[in-house]
């Protein structure tokens, strides 16, 4: 388990079944460096990666990242696999979980679109 103490933000990066690597680690930093400048009011991150196996299925294993990020009162946990690539979960998961921070920020600010109501039109006059 890894953790970065110089953030503000508490980020922890646990490797499960999988080898530590130094690129996989540097990548989650950065990506959770850019929420943290991005989304003040995050207190912790998360991160799981792991190699797992598909009981009685084809194609053997696959890899998973699961994020957990914690803001006030809640917390929001996403998780994104990938058949032969744990990078491209690991970057799908945070993506995932940058989308969803930015729409619960636009919901905050009161940026969201309303839809306008449909209206029901008889076209038998």
């Amino acid at each position: 388990m890894i953790s970065k103490t110089d953030m503000k933000l508490a980020f922890t990066l646990q490797f499960d079944g999988i080898a530590r690597s130094d690129a996989v680690e540097d990548f989650a930093r950065s990506r959770v460096e850019y929420l943290e400048r991005h989304f003040a009011d995050l207190t912790s991150c998360r991160v799981t990666l792991s190699r797992e196996s598909r009981h009685g299925q084809t194609g053997g294993e696959f890899f998973s990242a699961r994020l957990a990020m914690t803001l006030p009162g809640r917390e929001l946990i996403v998780s994104h696999a990938h058949e032969h690539d744990a990078c491209i979960a690991l970057r799908d998961a945070f993506d995932a979980i940058n989308r969803r921070l930015e729409d619960s920020q636009q919901i905050r600010r009161g940026r969201v679109k309303h839809h306008a109501t449909l209206t029901h039109r008889d076209g038998g006059e």
